[in-house]
């Protein structure tokens, strides 16, 4: 507002109309800037998981656990979709709420990358052998200790038993969560457990 004074003030002419905001910066809404540009914090979590833990934890290999996530990717990007992921912004909704961040956010916050590869910086010979690569790229990530709900006693007291002391930090936290569920999510999928527990869940005896 006394940006658009000064110029208002300082302009020789007659400024007709003027707005502090033209939807160009697409808050609360997912657009190919928060993708290409960011808003936030931009921040990249990744991960090698063994061959043996993804069988045994996840119940698959790497080598099919990353052929399933390119495939999902690769559709992903062919609809149009702006957020290369799984279910990022399930994650988010429920830290966000948690830590008192406005969770309207997450419309820009899931403009997201997840990528799932072969590790093969041991030189692994056999690609069904090697361990696991994860990492997820969130470029657009609105989260903050301060403003809004952040100071009700509630989300300070989380703050608190995470010892989160800044904003980056909270950052950190969202990203490794956010791929912990990829990881949950693509693997029950590629191994056939999504739809299993689906089904057993809502046809009990």
């Amino acid at each position: 507002d006394i940006v658009m004074q000064y110029m208002r003030d300082k302009y020789p002419g007659k400024i007709l109309e003027m707005y502090v905001e033209g939807g160009f910066n697409a808050d609360k809404r997912v657009s190919v800037l928060h993708t290409l540009l960011g808003k936030g914090h931009s921040i990249v979590a990744d991960v090698v998981i063994p061959h043996e833990v993804v069988k045994r934890v996840l119940h698959t290999t790497p080598y099919r656990l990353q052929r399933f996530q390119k495939m999902h990717n690769r559709t992903n990007e062919f609809i149009g979709g702006l957020s290369c992921t799984a279910h990022v912004a399930n994650g988010l909704t429920a830290f966000f709420i948690a830590t008192g961040n406005d969770p309207a956010c997450v419309a820009e916050s899931q403009a997201a990358v997840t990528h799932f590869d072969i590790d093969n910086s041991l030189d692994c010979q056999d690609f069904h052998q090697c361990d696991l690569y994860a990492s997820i790229t969130l470029n657009s990530l609105i989260v903050a200790i301060v403003g809004g709900g952040t100071q009700l006693p509630a989300f300070r007291a989380l703050r608190s038993m995470m010892d989160i002391q800044s904003a980056n930090e909270l950052a950190e936290i969202c990203a490794g969560m956010a791929l912990a569920g990829e990881l949950s999510f693509y693997s029950a999928m590629e191994s056939g457990e999504f739809s299993h527990a689906h089904w057993s869940m809502t046809h009990k005896d």
